[in-house]
């Protein structure tokens, strides 16, 4: 494990994954991640990359050739390089193998930097082109939250809040077919925050496209402890928390998102897709802010 360490946080990093394991607030002590309890659901923030949720049949077409990939993509399973370059950075990096290859046949170089600065933790992802040829992905990030934050709380005094009032539809998956649906309906209605009830996810995530806001909060009726979550340069935005987990709750960005149901294209006509020349970078980040 990696950890990174300042006057305000501590941070646990695994390098399998470029994974977020801990954020401790070293005034109150509490780890503002989820737990990780294996049985439920053993990850706490992987990196998403090239794919953000599932394929049709786990399946995808590329120039032609079908591909195999599970769902999120080849990321979260594989060990990065570490580059630790001070108590407060560390800076992780992956690129093909043998068996990335199998899965996705395009060249590129994946780093994944993570620095510490006062009460934020900022996550910059940066993918290059190291092919001969245009390539094409989806990034996200996937960090889960403990919710409620201590002992004899109820999630349901919780609440997500947006930085501005917002028009958002949602975009409605299909469990059964583990596909996006054609379906939308309202989210919010010039609104910007809504409680967390489980039953609210039902149907798996709450994906909403390009909203206006930079950020969203995770907030208690409670206390004043809260999490402020900063989006950069992502299409879409998943908050989750699934039936079967309780303790969490998830704010992913992505570039992308799951397969519409029935989709059989080329992976190039993804929605939401990154299309990237040769030589050619692209940045996403999030910035994870303790407040505690």
């Amino acid at each position: 494990m990696i950890i990174l360490k300042n006057d305000i946080l501590k941070i646990e990093l695994n390098p399998k994954g470029a994974e977020i394991i801990k954020i401790i607030g070293l005034k109150d002590g509490l780890n503002y991640m989820w737990r990780r309890d294996a049985s439920l659901w053993a990850n706490s923030a992987p990196i998403l990359f090239p794919i953000v949720g599932a394929l049709q049949n786990n399946e995808c077409r590329i120039e032609g050739k079908t591909y195999t990939m599970t769902q999120h993509g080849f990321s979260r399973h594989n060990e990065y390089v570490t580059h630790q370059l001070s108590d407060t950075c560390v800076e992780f990096e992956l690129t093909p193998n043998e068996e990335i290859l199998k899965q996705y046949p395009y060249l590129f170089h994946l780093k994944v930097i993570y620095t510490l600065k006062e009460n934020q933790l900022e996550c910059r992802c940066l993918v290059r082109n190291t092919d001969h040829r245009t390539i094409y992905f989806q990034i996200g990030g996937h960090p889960a939250f403990a919710c409620p934050l201590m002992e004899n709380e109820s999630s349901n005094d919780y609440y997500i809040e947006f930085e501005k009032n917002e028009t958002l539809y949602q975009k409605i998956i299909d469990v059964e077919h583990r596909g996006m649906s054609d379906k939308t309906e309202l989210l919010f209605d010039n609104e910007r925050r809504f409680f967390i009830r489980q039953a609210m996810f039902n149907n798996d995530a709450i994906v909403v496209k390009n909203p206006h806001s930079h950020y969203v909060a995770l907030k208690s009726l409670n206390h004043d402890k809260s999490i402020r979550f900063y989006i950069d340069n992502f299409n879409h935005l998943g908050i989750w928390a699934s039936k079967h987990v309780g303790g969490l709750i998830a704010i992913e960005p992505w570039v992308g998102h799951s397969d519409y149901v029935g989709f059989n294209g080329e992976f190039k006509d993804k929605e939401g897709v990154v299309v990237l020349a040769e030589n050619d970078e692209f940045m996403c980040q999030f910035t994870v802010e303790i407040n505690q």
